[in-house]
């Protein structure tokens, strides 16, 4: 399912000879990398930024806040960016 996402199928013996290079496009353009063993899947290397968010993605706290977001907006206590700038920029001049 996930290593559908994952474009980028790479044996075990050419991660180990091109790491540097694997670490950086991960870093630099988010790229993903499926590593493998005898053509079976066995690890995954990706950023660290979306390891966090995987991770926070995972999180109970962050999931409870997001059901509350969601609830919030469905009842119409939403919120356009555009109209929140409005009020906030004025408040935040004048204090």
């Amino acid at each position: 399912m996930a290593a559908a996402r994952i474009k980028d199928t790479v044996p075990a013996g050419v991660a180990r000879n091109r790491l540097g290079k694997l670490l950086q496009e991960a870093a630099q353009r988010k790229a993903r990398f499926l590593i493998t063993k005898s053509g079976e899947p066995m690890a995954v290397l990706l950023s660290v930024s979306d390891f966090d968010d995987m991770l926070e993605e995972l999180d109970p706290e962050f999931q409870k806040s997001l059901q509350l977001a969601t609830r919030e907006y469905r009842s119409g206590k939403g919120l356009r960016l555009q109209d929140y700038l409005k009020r906030r920029l004025p408040a935040r001049r004048a204090g």
